[in-house]
């Protein structure tokens, strides 16, 4: 019996036990615990403004982004981090990292607190954990409420842009090849890395020609370089000088901020020769027309030169010497020089180019053959060739304009036209200007200039025509036009009045003596008509 009963008791304790469990309400799943803190952001920085940190920084701002999702108002709010060992608090000295201001947050705003950091020079540039725990209380509400929030951020390291010329040293009269390194001695990598080189306005640059000037470098790796290249030709008058190159360098850190900052690349020109034959030639020769290109050769040295064998070649088969390009010269006297024409022609596949030419020199000075290399170079230009013609007067709209056509019979365009009309000979006419914009090749471009002045011109006025234009490097031309043009004789108002009253009176006269003579007539008609009646009756 007893073991009846200890058994029938452990099937029905049991039983009994969890029936109130099965019979209680299920949890309804409308019921969620939110908090009022929710994880947003965390970066070096200040709020709004991420930097690069790297191991070593000391009081380094870094800011963790919150937001109240909650459907009240907090306050109060403060922040503790808890980060790895190789971080403290610069602010604080029992090494806790604590936010330095005390925030207030609207129901569904964000906000940012800031904790000043030190990173101890031990540390990886990679990412880390963190947690942090922040107090704040409810408005309308008693009591301080605590939330612990963890997140992940990262050290970025410290991007350095440097740029700097493989080779700075250039030779003057040439076309020269030119490479710069963008280098990134830094920690963080340079992104999407573009270069511009800036012009330069002063006249330490005049005439210096560049094929480019706009480099995508792409990517730039901590403690790596990139490299890009261009041609640029130097002309002789620079010779001796230093040229300061500046570049506009614009890329992305590591922390995705879009960077813009500058940097000058410096450049020695080398002097003119070191040989004892200095050769000159022009800056530029013009394309698609046939023409003598001067070159002089100058004997540096304090004794004759004979015999001097001169082989001229150049480097691109768009430009063509029209005869042999070998010339003899006899003799050239001590510092002495002459000049050899060599006809050339530049088809308009270099236009805007740079041509360089290789010399060899082979001559005989004090009893020696001596054999020399040298280059020059020239930039090949367009020709624009712009007369202005048709110059006279013409009325628009009831407005007197004077009136032309520009002419460009070169065979590039000119840009920049402005044409402008200025009095001469004590003119009555005002100066005045109209932009005409480009100038295209063999299509004239007409100007019509509006006249002011204070009385209405009449008569012959001499009036001067002045065009500006720029060529394709930007460089000023004018030319000026003086002519006559012609705004009629003044009409004489009383004349033409008492001309047209004197013609009226004559007709007025004739049509009265006209009908005068018709009733004479008929009225001697009548006459005898009633004498004969008379003397019938």
């Amino acid at each position: 019996m007893l073991v009846v009963l200890l058994l029938a008791g452990q099937i029905v304790i049991p039983s009994y036990a969890q029936a109130p469990e099965i019979l209680s309400p299920p949890e309804s799943p409308f019921e969620h615990g939110y908090n009022d803190v929710k994880y947003l952001d965390s970066y070096f920085g200040t709020p709004g403004q991420k930097i690069e940190a790297e191991p070593g920084d000391k009081n380094v701002p870094f800011t963790v982004i919150l937001s109240n999702v909650g459907t009240e108002d907090i306050a109060g709010i403060n922040g503790l981090l808890s980060l790895p060992v190789e971080f403290s608090g610069a602010s604080t000295s029992n090494n806790l990292i604590q936010a330095d201001n005390t925030q207030t947050a609207t129901s569904g705003t964000s906000f940012g607190l800031t904790f000043y950091l030190n990173l101890d020079k031990s540390m990886g540039i990679h990412g880390y954990s963190g947690t942090i725990k922040v107090t704040y209380t409810r408005v309308r509400e008693n009591g301080e409420h605590t939330i612990f929030l963890d997140f992940n951020f990262k050290i970025t390291g410290k991007s350095v842009i440097n740029l700097k010329a493989d080779n700075p040293f250039l030779q003057p009269a040439s076309n020269n090849d030119i490479t710069i390194k963008v280098s990134d001695p830094g920690s963080a990598p340079l992104n999407n890395v573009e270069v511009v080189i800036q012009p330069q306005n002063t006249s330490t640059s005049t005439g210096i020609v560049i094929d480019q000037n706009h480099w995508d470098i792409g990517n730039v790796q901590p403690n790596s370089s990139n490299a890009f290249s261009f041609k640029a030709f130097i002309p002789q008058s620079m010779a001796g000088q230093t040229i300061h190159a500046p570049f506009s360098i614009t890329y992305f850190d590591g922390q995705g901020n879009q960077i813009t900052t500058s940097r000058t690349v410096d450049f020695i020109v080398g002097p003119s020769t070191m040989s004892s034959i200095a050769i000159s030639s022009p800056s530029y020769i013009m394309m698609g027309v046939m023409q003598n290109m001067t070159i002089t050769l100058e004997n540096l040295s304090p004794s004759k030169m004979t015999s001097i064998g001169i082989t001229i070649t150049p480097n691109s088969n768009g430009l063509k010497i029209l005869k042999d390009n070998k010339w003899f010269i006899r003799e050239i006297n001590p510092l002495d020089s002459t000049s050899i024409d060599i006809p050339v022609f530049a088809d308009s596949s270099i236009q805007g180019q740079a041509v360089n030419y290789d010399v060899d020199l082979q001559y005989t000075r004090d009893g020696a053959t001596i054999i020399e290399k040298q280059s020059f170079a020239n930039y090949i230009r367009g020709v624009i060739d712009i007369s202005v013609h048709d110059i006279g007067v013409s009325e628009i709209a009831g407005k007197k304009m004077i009136i032309g056509n520009v002419l460009n019979q070169g065979n590039v365009k000119a840009v920049f036209g402005q044409v402008t009309v200025m009095p001469l000979d004590n003119s009555i006419i005002k100066q005045s200007s109209q932009y005409i914009g480009d100038i295209d090749i063999d299509a004239p471009v007409p100007f019509n200039i509006p006249i002011n002045s204070d009385t209405p011109p009449v008569g012959d006025q001499k009036v001067q025509v002045t065009l500006t234009w720029k060529d394709t490097l930007l460089q000023q031309h004018t030319i000026t036009e003086i002519d006559t043009v012609s705004f009629g004789t003044p009409t004489a108002q009383s004349s033409n009045n008492f001309n047209f009253n004197q013609v009226q009176i004559i007709i007025l006269v004739a049509i009265a003596a006209g009908i005068g003579g018709i009733v004479f007539k008929v009225r001697k008609k009548k006459i005898p008509l009633e004498k004969k009646v008379q003397e019938s009756s």
